[in-house]
């Protein structure tokens, strides 16, 4: 349905950070039913961080595992009875926002998940400068924080415009956290300067907006079958008064023209940075691509969104909020 001219790649330590992924969430008592252990590895959320990260292994690499898996455990803790209790929803995203501000604290009477969080932003915060590391937590803030936004929209039966829809999408995607872990991964920081030029901030949002869609696009049945507008497909089903095809097409060229813009966006960035950005510049724009090729392929072949939790139970049996 897809194709992006980027090449896919994966780590040869795939089956290796699965294994130690695994055992991770068993240690951390984040995987403890087996229907959920059954529903950690078809989603395989390794296999997607081996092919965001393909030149990374070890520590690295489960590093960056580790971080995606308590994202993604946060998101499956919100679909069930607390999807549309934004009081609810604040009071257990306080907790994860808690941790960044305390440097890496466990709260009292924190869950397991937020120990998990502790734990993954510790090994972070490990030799990051002061400015990264600043950036890091916003990002996480942002999606975090956007669930808050999400169950609000839920409780008010909102669907969201487009630009509204890009505006929360690019904070809950959390495609910029997961590029910092590029970064984390490969061993560079994109400096704040750097950060702030205009180009680089059009690929990083390109980037976001071509992840974030293409996820739109594989979950769609995923969160229509529990009411959730919060897809670009439905978006613009609503928006157009179209079909599922229609709204397909419209995507279709939506990322087609994205593609290109960053082609052309990265010819002009290598083009007129000066030498001391160049070391950052190329590995930068070698994560953003991995990450959209990477995404693409993980997704093509993971199960997540193929074999779906019955509406009305929660993805996971297992309350990860609360202390035990």
């Amino acid at each position: 349905m897809f194709e992006l001219p980027l090449a896919p790649d994966v780590s040869p330590d795939a089956d290796g950070t699965r294994r130690r992924s695994l055992d991770w969430c068993r240690g951390l008592g984040l995987v403890t039913h087996p229907v959920d252990q059954q529903r950690f590895l078809r989603w395989d959320i390794a296999g997607l961080m081996a092919a965001w990260l393909p030149r990374a292994t070890g520590d690295r690499l489960d590093l960056a595992v580790d971080a995606v898996v308590v994202a993604t455990f946060l998101d499956d803790q919100f679909d069930g009875p607390l999807a549309d209790q934004p009081l609810r929803v604040a009071a257990a995203c306080r907790a994860f926002t808690d941790v960044i501000a305390s440097a890496g604290a466990v709260p009292a009477g924190a869950g397991p998940l937020t120990a998990a969080f502790a734990q993954v932003w510790l090994r972070l915060a490990h030799r990051a400068s002061p400015a990264w590391l600043e950036s890091a937590g916003q990002h996480w803030r942002w999606y975090v924080n956007a669930y808050v936004e999400e169950a609000g929209n839920r409780a008010h039966r909102h669907t969201p415009s487009r630009a509204e829809h890009f505006a929360l999408r690019r904070r809950s995607g959390f495609v910029y956290a997961m590029l910092d872990l590029s970064q984390k991964a490969y061993g560079f920081e994109l400096p704040p300067p750097l950060g702030r030029d205009p180009t680089v901030r059009r690929m990083l949002g390109v980037t976001a907006d071509v992840v974030d869609t293409l996820d739109d696009v594989h979950s769609v049945e995923k969160e229509e079958s529990r009411g959730d507008t919060h897809n670009l497909v439905l978006v613009i089903e609503h928006e157009l008064g179209c079909d599922r095809g229609a709204a397909i097409s419209e995507i279709q060229r939506m990322v087609h023209d994205w593609c290109a813009e960053f082609v052309t966006l990265e010819h002009a960035l290598t083009d007129r940075v000066p030498p001391s950005d160049s070391t950052v510049v190329a590995p930068l724009t070698d994560c953003m691509r991995s990450a959209m090729s990477g995404y693409l392929r993980w997704s093509r072949v993971c199960l997540r969104y193929s074999h779906l939790v019955p509406p009305g139970e929660p993805a996971l049996v297992t309350d990860l909020l609360t202390s035990r």
